[in-house]
Parts: structure tokens; C-alpha cells; sequence
């Protein structure tokens, strides 16, 4: 017989995938929930050096600027960037994708250090199953989940992705690249209207959010 596990409470610590950090609105947005929640960001430095390696490969930034941004992402993001091996708990997450086995390791050992609920927040969810990691201390989400399980308010959720854009965009202007690639080059204006938001949601995966920002069209 399948047991059906409560809901959590949004846990009061993050670990922050590679795969989250990838994108600078993943960042912001992450960010701006945490300062709702009053939750504190984690991640490793491996998780950093996976997501910035790939970041280079892929042509999004140059290998200068990538060096230069790991230097403060952490303190610009309010985060701790924890050095230490959590390779004693590997064995406790075999649930999770062998890849990613090193993050949810992580989380468990803050899980144990913290003696509280640790959440795990990646796009890859099908790599973190639910259950087993519930049952460790474990609570994951993806960004899109995490925002609508915090903000249940369609006219708050807005607000939020508002004033999550503007402070990217003060972020933006201020930051000098070095070598700006031919992708940041291209990169789209962030939405103004209501109706912009719901096609930036969706192309940025984010379709819970959009369906409870569309509600103000109704």
C-alpha cells in the first residue's frame, strides 16, 4: 500500500541546483523568495563550478566574466558556498540520479546539521524523486513550484515578479562585462505588461506561475 506523506512546510534552507544558478532570472527570482521566506541559499562549490563550466561551454558567457562573477555570487545573492565533502551521505540518496546524487548529499548534510528540513530547488525534478527524499528531510521544488507553494495571491504575484525584474535590471546595468557574448547581446527585454509576463513565464518554464498570474485577466 502506497503511503501518502504530508505536505512540508516550506523548509527555511535552500540548496540551489547547478541548473538553477544557470539562469540569472532563476537567481533573482530564487532570491526575491527567499527574502519572503526569510530563507538562507546554499550551494557548494561544485554546484558553482558545474553551472559556470556549462555557462562557458554553451557560449553564454565568456571564461573572463564567468571568473570574475564567481568571485561575489554568493555574497550577491545573500548565500553561503559551502567547500566541504558531503560524499558520506552519496549512499543515502541512491533515489536520486547519479549526476545529482552530490547536491541531494548536500542537502542532507545540512539536513543533519541544521536538524531541520532542508529544500532541494532544481529544474530536474524527475532526478530528485519525491518520496525518498521526503523521507530523509528532504523537500524539493522546482523554481516554478516554490514560487506558487509561497505566493498563492495572483495581484502578489505580480508584484513580486515586478520588483524581482527591476532589481535584474539594476543588476544588468551596473555589471560590466568584459567580453559581452553574442547571446547577453541578444538577450530579450525584460516584460512590462501583464500579458508579456505570461509568454516570459512559460518560455522560461514557469507555467504554475503564469496560470496564477493569468488570473488578472480574467
Amino acid at each position: 500500500m502506497s503511503v501518502l506523506l504530508p505536505k512540508p512546510v516550506v523548509p527555511k534552507h535552500w540548496v540551489l541546483d547547478a541548473n538553477v544558478l544557470f539562469s540569472e532570472w532563476s537567481r533573482a527570482i530564487i532570491k526575491s523568495l527567499a527574502d519572503t521566506h526569510l530563507a538562507q541559499l546554499h550551494w557548494t562549490d561544485q554546484i558553482q563550478h558545474e553551472c559556470y563550466r556549462n555557462l562557458v561551454r554553451l557560449g553564454r558567457l565568456h571564461a573572463d566574466d564567468a571568473d570574475l562573477e564567481q568571485l561575489d555570487l554568493a555574497a550577491s545573492l545573500q548565500a553561503k558556498c559551502h567547500v566541504y565533502d558531503a560524499h558520506a551521505y552519496l549512499a543515502d540518496v541512491k533515489a536520486v540520479d547519479e549526476k545529482d546524487r552530490h547536491v541531494a548529499a548536500v542537502g542532507l548534510a545540512l539536513r543533519h546539521a541544521l536538524q531541520a528540513n532542508v529544500g532541494i530547488i532544481t529544474w530536474n525534478l524527475k532526478d530528485f524523486p519525491r518520496k525518498p527524499l521526503l523521507k530523509l528531510g528532504l523537500v524539493r521544488y522546482s523554481p516554478d513550484e516554490l514560487f506558487t507553494e509561497l505566493i498563492a495571491d495572483p495581484a502578489q504575484a505580480l508584484q513580486t515578479l515586478r520588483h524581482t525584474a527591476e532589481g535584474m535590471k539594476r543588476t544588468l546595468h551596473e555589471r560590466k562585462r568584459l567580453h559581452p557574448t553574442p547571446y547577453e547581446l541578444a538577450a530579450r527585454p525584460l516584460p512590462e505588461s501583464t500579458e508579456q509576463w505570461l509568454e516570459f513565464l512559460a518560455r522560461n518554464r514557469q507555467h504554475k506561475t503564469a496560470k496564477l498570474v493569468s488570473i488578472l485577466l480574467a
